[in-house]
């Protein structure tokens, strides 16, 4: 069976109305009594596979009333004994409580509980003891197949809770949340899901299509080999199999190697919550385990190369920094110049601004890195509010980060480097200073309360890993331009929203604009170092803490409190903007996951960090790694040490080499599309060299007609151009494909665009999304930088380029999306899924129907195709 879940439904068949709204209308059907449409539709959702575990759930427990109220008593029975052999208590006391309120109807007493003739309509029939008998179609696979113990809705089978982990007193339960839960609490919501309805004569209902219902439930319980892929209540693979012998894992070179099943890996602890007491509606939450941790520290295998792949990096961003730093200064400095030149009549000499200042440039550069420490100080806590964090008190609520401090420092010589706060709910950690003695890590108040001590534990020994490669002595330099460049965009934004005359507030944007463009290209610069070091510093902090599941719960609450954080003030905090290189983790990668979190479909959008055969290519632009690469990695380093991993990554993931894993050559076509912008202009210098090899091959000969194109440079620029322009042109059909009524996905939920671990941005899928438009107000969003979009179901970035292209973006007018922010808008664009998933926005409307927003990506794309191929045959002609 493919552990890959269904790949994401074409753009022709796509349904106008999504999972969500199938089940809103049924369950509004089911409130008025209106038994017949309750049928049609909740019946729909649980027979399909491709929705969420929850969605089906909800739609099973609003068919049993709709069954009940329709008189089909026998088939809600069928359907109630199925939801009673539920594993959440929750579900089987409300599933149970049916039951008996059916026991005690006259009618049913007379009816037969076996034997061949059965009246029932409706197709169900009761679950005899052996699921063969009753279904004809599964006798094949029952007789060639072992007999499973019985399984839950959710398609999980629990492992024998008797087996502990070495060290371990005791072993956990299966489900924690459920022997934990108020169980009369689940009871009131379970009620309010299906509350009880009155069941006065229903019209006479179709009951041909109900047939499928109940078997689609049974196929849930099926093995792996006997059920579909998909047939899960839940969606999801069973997280062990029984019959399998234990194997042993082992950490290859780049950490990502396959690991046996384990017999000590605990089912994971997923609640089916009763969620909202208001609309009723059930959700499927991941609980965390707190699972255990080394009792005596072991060390991790190393990777040679990455030492040197980091100072490799490390030192060409310091070129590259350098060269960007020199050509800005000189560039500058020369139209200062040619401004000054203006007025002769004053006594200015020029001739500074035509000196190599490459030396002065290097000593401003070596003096910030030393001062960058103090700078860095002062400038937070004049607009951050940064102060102080005495160890002492950080001891009183965080000790064992205290104890990681003193004992790394002690080991290696060093002094305690310093601490400092930030008095924001923001989740925020990071570190600067060029020697350990200098060094200071910063911590916000939020993630002090949001994390524990073994969390925050964790993340204070992935900051002192940058003291032990000697990488935070450049990053310190990187975050004080950084910093800086961002401070004087967001001060300047918002000194110019105060500005009433024209002069001064178009000054203000120019001078916003262009410390934001700078900051841009630094940041740009530095993200495959950024990367680099990230990964190194998550092993090293796991070796010096023995606790890789305590990282992986950082990481993931940090995902999630930065999305809330988002949502909280509506906008990206600057600080969580600025700080993102060198924090240990990007909001820009986890914004969507993160909002999704802790519902169980985080699990399922973490597939396209693992298994897409182009993610590397396709993390070209993000700070860090992959956070399903992280967290798959941290699992692995917990079934090393033979530990039981944090949260319950599906089956797929972590045992034998995985079935149908897509590969490089699965999807080739897709993928050289959407490299085609960067393909053509390396394609255009090959035909070029390939002419001066062919004229240099001829001139010999005397052929003069050809032995010109020998070292001219105009043919290398030209065919450049030309590949450029053709590349951009490739990409322009697949990239926006016309959106019409027919493949336009009406609000469908994110995880349902997330799930295709395959997806690549030019599977565009044209969609109209409902939410609440975020972002920053006034100039600072004059960029079109900070545009999120909340739905119901998580949040999503959005990308907007003006009618008038990215100058349009600059003007402040009617159809700005900023005028737009804090209101419920609806969002028709283009979703992409890469390394992070965003929308191309095509309109944003107001509920009213309004159109506040129209963006033309397709033209723009189409004019700067003609642009670059019309420049490539220019100097192609004029030679």
């Amino acid at each position: 069976m493919s552990d890959l879940p269904p790949s994401t439904p074409p753009r022709k068949s796509a349904s106008r109305n999504s999972p969500d709204d199938l089940l809103q209308t049924g369950l509004a059907a089911l409130k008025q009594q209106d038994y017949t449409s309750a049928i049609q539709h909740l019946s729909k959702l649980s027979q399909d596979p491709s929705v969420t575990g929850a969605t089906r759930l909800k739609a099973c427990i609003g068919l049993v009333k709709a069954l009940k109220g329709s008189g089909q008593t026998t088939a809600a029975i069928a359907l109630a004994q199925k939801l009673s052999t539920h594993s959440h208590t929750q579900v089987q006391e409300w599933a149970k409580k049916q039951l008996a309120q059916w026991e005690q109807l006259p009618q049913l007493a007379s009816e037969p509980s076996s034997g061949p003739a059965s009246e029932d309509l409706s197709g169900f029939q009761p679950l005899d003891a052996d699921p063969a008998s009753t279904h004809p179609s599964n006798s094949r696979s029952a007789q060639s197949s072992p007999v499973l113990p019985p399984t839950d809705l959710s398609g999980f089978q629990p492992l024998d809770t008797s087996v502990q982990h070495p060290g371990k007193e005791s072993s956990l339960t299966a489900n924690p949340l459920a022997d934990q839960a108020d169980k009369g609490s689940h009871e009131d919501l379970l009620e309010t899901v299906a509350e009880e309805l009155s069941t006065p004569s229903a019209p006479t209902v179709d009951e041909s299509a109900m047939p499928g219902v109940l078997e689609s439930i049974e196929d849930a319980e099926q093995s792996p080999d006997q059920a579909s892929t998909g047939a899960s209540l839940f969606h999801y693979e069973q997280l062990n199999q029984f019959g399998q012998p234990a194997v042993d894992p082992v950490v290859e070179a780049d950490d990502l190697a396959p690991y046996g099943p384990q017999p000590h890996v605990v089912e994971a602890s997923i609640a089916a919550a009763m969620a909202d007491s208001e609309d009723g509606e059930t959700a499927e939450l991941i609980q965390f385990q707190n699972a255990g941790r080394l009792l005596r520290l072991r060390a991790l295998p190393k990777i040679p190369q990455e030492n040197l792949q980091v100072w490799g990096l490390l030192i060409g961003s310091a070129i590259a920094l350098f060269w960007l730093c020199r050509v800005l200064v000189q560039g500058i400095l020369g139209q200062l110049a040619g401004f000054l030149s203006l007025f002769a009549i004053l006594p200015i000499p020029l001739g500074w601004s035509y000196q190599d200042h490459t030396f002065l440039l290097l000593f401003i550069l070596v003096g910030l890195l030393f001062a960058s420490p103090w700078l860095l100080d002062g400038l937070l806590k004049y607009t951050a509010g940064l102060k102080p964090l005495s160890i002492h008190n950080l001891h009183k609520t965080h000790p064992e980060g205290c104890r990681l401090l003193r004992r790394v420092a002690h080991q290696r010589g060093w002094l305690l480097p310093l601490l400092r706060e930030l008095p924001t709910e923001t989740p925020l950690i990071f570190s600067y200073g060029w020697l350990p003695r200098y060094t200071r890590i910063v911590v916000s108040h939020g993630l002090l309360t949001q994390l524990t001590d073994q969390e925050v534990a964790t993340l204070i020994g992935y900051e002192l890993n940058h003291c032990k490669t000697w990488t935070m002595p450049y990053f310190s330099l990187v975050a004080l331009l950084l910093q800086g460049f961002h401070q004087g965009y967001w001060q300047a934004a918002r000194w110019g929203d105060r500005r009433p005359d024209r002069l001064t507030k178009g000054l203000a944007a120019v001078g916003s604009s262009l410390c934001y463009a700078l900051y841009w290209m630094i940041r740009q610069l530095h993200l495959p170092l950024s990367r680099a070091r990230v990964l190194g510093s998550d092993r090293q902090a796991v070796e010096w803490t023995g606790n890789p599941n305590a990282l992986t719960r950082a990481l993931i609450k940090l995902a999630h409190n930065k999305a809330e954080a988002i949502v909280q003030t509506g906008y990206t905090p600057p600080l969580l903007e600025s700080t993102d290189l060198i924090a240990p983790s990007s909001y820009q990668g986890t914004i969507s996951p993160g909002s999704i979190f802790p519902d169980v479909s985080f699990l399922e959008i973490l597939r396209w960090d693992i298994y897409n055969p182009y993610r590397r290519w396709l993390s070209i632009n993000a700070s860090h790694p992959r956070l399903g690469e992280r967290l798959k990695r941290l699992a692995g380093y917990a079934l090393k040490w033979q530990l039981s991993p944090e949260i319950p990554f599906p089956q797929g993931l972590m045992t034998g080499r995985r079935l149908h894993q897509p590969t490089f050559r699965d999807r080739w076509l897709p993928f050289l599309q959407q490299m085609s912008p960067y393909i053509g202009p390396l394609v255009g210098i090959g035909v070029a060299m390939g002419l001066w090899f062919l004229s240099g091959i001829l001139e010999p000969l005397g052929i003069q007609r050809v032995d010109w194109v020998y070292g001219d440079l105009s043919v290398l620029w030209g065919s450049l151009l030309l590949g450029l322009g053709m590349g951009i042109m490739v990409r322009i059909n697949p990239y926006f494909p016309d959106i019409t009524d027919v493949n336009r996905w009406q609000n469908p939920p994110i995880p349902t665009l997330l799930n295709d671990p395959t997806a690549l941005p030019t599977d565009s899928y044209p969609v109209r999304l409902e939410g609440r438009l975020l972002g920053r107000r006034g100039m600072a969003n004059w960029l079109c930088q900070d545009f999120i979009l909340e739905t119901s179901s998580g949040l999503l970035k959005l990308h907007f380029l003006s009618v008038l292209g990215s100058f349009g973006n600059l003007l402040i007018h009617p159809q700005h999306p900023s005028e737009s922010i804090g209101h419920s808008v609806k969002v028709q664009g283009w979703f992409r899924r890469g390394a992070i998933a965003w929308v191309d926005i095509d309109t944003i409307t107001l509920k009213s129907g309004r159109v506040v927003a129209q963006a033309n990506h397709p033209m723009w794309s189409v004019v700067l195709s003609l642009v670059f191929c019309g420049l490539g045959l220019l100097v192609l002609l004029r030679g």
